[in-house]
């Protein structure tokens, strides 16, 4: 029989206990490096691996609220919240009103929920949340529905898109097996990939009616050149993101140099690691 684990399977103590370790994490040494690996062990043999469709509890991720999952396609360290800490701030700095974020490979929504978390009478955003994988979206979804007491229109300023990027319009095969945040796509198909649309981002663009971008982020697992590349080759210069974060971890597999492309268009670099870099149009 199918084990399933349920938000009220695990007891008060339990979640009180987890709830203390993360919030440890978040805040001290506990969070970095290998001590985070054996804390991460720790946590899956303290409740088990759990469920793939099933959250186990709501946690707090530097104040925004998420529904913790442990299945095996999950990474736990992004509850630790020392992930992209600095792309996210520079987004939410640049999130004045009337911005439009589009966050494409948004995953279970860490930038997009603390974007949208900004929203209010007097700092207005609109969010177009594209993921290729339906596992995420519907996580995505459970997330935003946390945000729904503080902003009731949660769901008319962000705009969820389940379907994958590229430079073309088509279906692929997409592989989610690495984990929910490392998805690629694949040429042919297999037992464990899925079908899935490809759209081009001019086309949603056009179909969100978006007279201009203020931030973008992108972190599709070495894509990122294609979908911009033809999006930035066929839209007109107003549509020039403001910022962007780009994933360059995956840039190996790029067919295109896209940082020249874009240094090329007149963005400059504000600042670079390991995993993003992140350009500003001057």
């Amino acid at each position: 029989m199918k084990k399933s684990y349920k938000l009220m399977q695990l007891s008060k103590t339990k979640i009180f206990i987890l709830k203390i370790i993360l919030f440890l994490g978040q805040k001290t040494f506990l969070g970095r490096g290998q001590i985070r690996k054996v804390i991460i062990d720790f946590i899956n043999f303290f409740i088990g691996i759990g469920n793939i469709d099933d959250p186990r509890f709501v946690c707090k991720v530097n104040k925004i609220p998420l529904y913790f999952y442990n299945d095996k396609l999950t990474g736990i360290k992004v509850y630790f919240g020392r992930n992209e800490n600095k792309e996210i701030n520079f987004i939410k700095k640049k999130s004045l009103n009337n911005s439009v974020f589009i966050d494409i490979g948004s995953n279970m929504g860490l930038f997009t929920l603390n974007v949208a978390s900004l929203h209010s009478n007097n700092n207005k955003v609109k969010i177009i949340a594209i993921d290729a994988n339906p596992i995420n979206n519907l996580r995505l979804k459970k997330n935003l529905k946390l945000l729904k007491k503080k902003i009731p229109k949660i769901f008319s300023i962000v705009k969820i898109k389940n379907c994958a990027l590229g430079d073309k319009n088509k279906k692929i095969y997409f592989d989610f097996t690495p984990g929910l945040a490392n998805g690629r796509v694949l040429q042919k198909k297999n037992k464990k990939n899925i079908l899935v649309n490809c759209r081009k981002l001019i086309n949603i663009v056009k179909e969100e009616k978006l007279n201009y971008i203020t931030n973008l982020k992108i972190d599709i697992e070495g894509y990122e050149d294609r979908v911009l590349l033809s999006f930035l080759k066929s839209c007109k210069k107003k549509l020039y993101p403001k910022n962007i974060i780009l994933e360059h971890a995956s840039e190996h597999l790029w067919k295109h140099d896209l940082v020249k492309f874009l240094y090329n268009l007149g963005y400059i670099k504000a600042f670079k690691n390991n995993a993003n870099i992140v350009m500003t149009l001057k």
